[in-house]
């Protein structure tokens, strides 16, 4: 009984220190991974408060009239210059060649005024020789009527013809100057001409609408053959899949350590085993609150402070192997280590 109760100390001794060691243990091990945790998050910062982007096009017709066909479907994708749909080509087929015949009839009237002004310049040069060689008769003949060799008569007959050369002249040039203006307004006419057979030759190239870029087209695609469309009228939209990007939402206490290049990985929530690569591309100059529509009014007296968040733009990289959708939630986490 005696060296039973002397080894009773001994043991809760024994099993106090183990105690204190397993307490001991369990705090540092908490005390690391807190530690652990506020470092990371302190140099790799991450929220959850992020979003997939990518740039996006509403699609409208330049010109009105009945879908011929339609050659997509929705969610497609579609190559940069495949045909998306087409619009009745016929009432601007016959409008383009209205404006073209205009165009060559107008054309062909400014040929007939050169050959006509070709001519005019031509009895100009002539009235011009008839004058000059009258001038000589009439200065000759007016010496020899002062020498009294010929009579005073026919002197004047010469003076008659030399007005009459003048008139004549004066009439050819006026006719020439004249032609000369027509064909200048004429020149007006066929410019104007060109311009709407041009403009008729674009409208009938919008009758066929062919993808900007390498595109997938949305959901909301649902024009269909025969269907009236016209300008300004949003069919469908576009989703850009050269270019995607998360805006990430960090509180204002995360992002001091952020700078544009940074290196970034981003998980989404729909392929939750496998990470993006990104780089930061830009920090947004205003929270989100201020630049709403009706951004919240502080100079109140019931003022409460609220942190506010300002996105952070990460560009992706894509992977073929999972495709991106605009508009998935996404985690980011930046590595400030990186300068």
């Amino acid at each position: 009984m005696t060296e039973i109760d002397a080894n009773q100390p001994a043991d809760k001794k024994n099993r106090s220190w183990r105690k204190r060691a397993i307490i001991g243990g369990a705090i540092t091990v908490v005390a690391a991974g807190l530690t652990g945790y506020f470092v990371r998050n302190h140099y790799y910062p991450g929220t959850n408060d992020a979003y997939v982007h990518a740039y996006t096009i509403t699609v409208s017709p330049y010109v009105e009239g009945y879908i011929k066909k339609v050659h997509a479907s929705p969610n497609q994708f579609v190559k940069k210059g495949q045909l998306i749909y087409e619009i009745t080509p016929l009432p601007f087929q016959l409008s383009l060649e209205q404006q073209q015949h205009r165009l060559k009839a107008a054309i062909a009237e400014k040929s007939a005024m050169e050959d006509e002004l070709m001519q005019a310049k031509e009895q100009l040069k002539d009235q011009q020789a008839s004058k000059w060689i009258i001038d000589l008769n009439e200065q000759r003949y007016a010496y020899l009527q002062q020498q009294q060799v010929v009579a005073l008569a026919k002197a004047q007959e010469f003076e008659a013809s030399k007005l009459e050369a003048i008139a004549k002249t004066k009439s050819a040039s006026i006719k020439v100057s004249q032609l000369e203006k027509n064909i200048l307004k004429q020149q007006s006419i066929i410019n104007a001409l060109k311009a709407e057979a041009g403009q008729a030759e674009v409208n009938l190239n919008y009758t066929r609408y062919h993808a900007p870029m390498d595109a997938y087209v949305s959901n909301n695609f649902s024009i269909r053959k025969g269907q009236y469309v016209k300008p300004g009228q949003a069919l469908f939209t576009l989703i850009d899949n050269s270019k995607w990007w998360v805006d990430a939402n960090y509180r204002e206490s995360q992002i001091h350590r952020i700078r544009v290049g940074m290196p970034a990985k981003i998980t989404l929530d729909m392929y939750p085993n496998t990470s993006f690569e990104g780089n930061v591309i830009n920090i947004s100059r205003g929270s989100g609150a201020y630049e709403s529509l009706l951004p919240p009014e502080n100079a109140t007296g019931n003022w409460v402070k609220v942190p506010q968040r300002f996105p952070v733009r990460i560009q992706l990289k894509q992977n073929n192997r999972h495709p991106l959708r605009a508009g998935s939630t996404a985690h980011a986490r930046v590595n400030t280590t990186v300068p």
